[in-house]
């Protein structure tokens, strides 16, 4: 019955690509209905409040009133904050945090997962407890942070007093209007250290090991076989951690507003703690969502830029 009489093909063989068709309707009907409820969430919780956001940064919705049509002012919200010095000097107090907290936590990441890929004494305990920080909460981070660095008798000043330190020389950490900043950014990339090491000890043990065997048995010392085997090796992983980190080192506000909610002076407010002030404590609500637009178009031609640029040093 599955032979071919004067050109036709015989019933059998249709009803065979009938059952087939069906199959693979039921297959995407049954894959749309997994992923339908992700695409739902991202319509209703953030495409939705970004295009809202979109809208109020173009009207004059200061007020808990209802924002109309007759309310619509077009750009004069961005025209605004290129003309805020105050909003200016967040954004570049906001670059200057990520650029510390990326290259910091990067950095630490690669050497961290460096160390636990070696057979070192308590090694798995140690991959445990380096998770701690990244699930503990903020606001507790906050609080013990802020005994520790208290420069008037916290430990860490205490120690170095004990080493020999004058007490006019000792760091003011937190309450320094040039190091509040930096020590910020440090005490992030503590917190989200884990991350970034885990994925990296995951890259390192995926690369042959007879790659360095082989260097090995040529003579390639221990910086040759980092160079030209295992940075090269894991550069799509270390290129995914950056953007990533990059795009997260943006949104700082939990742990900015826990250690020095924005202080001392205006040495920590980057954008993000500027933007809440702006909508919740002075209701300028119009004017905090074109600041954050502006911020989410940064961070765009930001990740678009890496992007491009990942043919010229990511290995594939």
């Amino acid at each position: 019955m599955h032979a071919v009489h004067g050109g036709q093909v015989v019933p059998a063989v249709y009803a065979h690509a009938a059952r087939r068709s069906a199959a693979v309707a039921q297959e995407a009907r049954v894959a749309l209905a997994f992923i339908a409820p992700f695409f739902l969430g991202f319509f209703v919780f953030n495409l939705l409040p970004l295009l809202y956001s979109a809208y109020l940064s173009l009207v004059n919705f200061n007020s808990f009133s209802e924002a109309g049509p007759r309310d619509f002012i077009g750009l004069r919200n961005y025209l605004r904050a290129f003309a805020d010095r105050l909003a200016m000097a967040s954004y570049a107090r906001t670059f200057l945090f990520s650029l510390v907290y990326v290259v910091g936590i990067i950095v630490l990441g690669f050497v961290t997962a460096l160390l636990l890929d070696r057979r070192l004494f308590l090694r798995t305990a140690s991959r445990t407890m380096i998770y701690m920080p990244y699930v503990a909460n903020v606001i507790a981070i906050g609080i013990v942070w802020s005994i520790v660095l208290n420069p008037f008798g916290g430990p860490i000043n205490t120690l170095l007093k004990l080493l020999g330190i004058p007490e006019p020389a000792l760091p003011q950490w937190l309450t320094g209007v040039r190091s509040a900043l930096p020590t910020v950014a440090g005490i992030k990339v503590w917190q989200n250290l884990a991350f970034q090491t885990i994925v990296f000890l995951a890259a390192l043990q995926d690369v042959p090991r007879e790659l360095y065997e082989c260097a090995q048995i040529d003579g390639a010392g221990w910086w040759r076989r980092m160079v030209r085997i295992t940075l090269p090796m894991i550069s799509p992983t270390t290129f995914f951690l950056v953007v990533i980190t990059v795009i997260g080192s943006f949104n700082s506000f939990s742990i900015v507003k826990a250690l020095t909610d924005g202080g001392p002076g205006h040495s920590t407010r980057i954008i993000t703690v500027f933007i809440y002030e702006q909508a919740m404590r002075y209701s300028y609500y119009s004017y905090a969502n074109a600041l954050a637009c502006l911020l989410f178009v940064f961070i765009l031609i930001v990740t678009l830029i890496q992007w491009k640029a990942q043919k010229a040093w990511v290995h594939t």
